[in-house]
């Protein structure tokens, strides 16, 4: 009969602090608000997104030839915004957001028993 023995190596669970890392994402954060969001792609590249069989593949335009809120839609303080902006629509973000809480909290809850 075979034995095998395990060697446990114990890693530790922290190797670095997890203060400096919010501090540089912080820091990348605020340079990324500084650049002008730019496509991914270049214009003319085909998209290959074509859903009907008939018609031409899309392609990729120049950044000035899309609508300016496009480039908005990704920020997150730019849609806060706009939410405040609209009180009922913000009310009911909040009201979502706090029902998904009681459902995650009371789902925990009924693991434990």
């Amino acid at each position: 009969m075979f034995t095998f023995k395990r060697l446990l190596v114990q890693i530790p669970r922290r190797q670095f602090s997890t203060s400096l890392v919010f501090r540089a994402e912080s820091e990348a954060a605020k340079e990324a608000s500084n650049l002008k969001i730019k496509s991914s792609c270049e214009a003319g590249t085909v998209l290959n997104l074509k859903v009907k069989k008939s018609g031409a593949e899309p392609v990729a335009l120049e950044d000035h030839e899309y609508p300016e809120w496009l480039w908005e839609i990704l920020d997150p303080k730019k849609q806060l915004e706009n939410l405040k902006a609209n009180p009922e629509k913000y009310a009911k973000k909040m009201m979502r957001q706090s029902n998904r809480q009681k459902i995650k909290h009371s789902n925990f809850m009924a693991k434990m028993k």
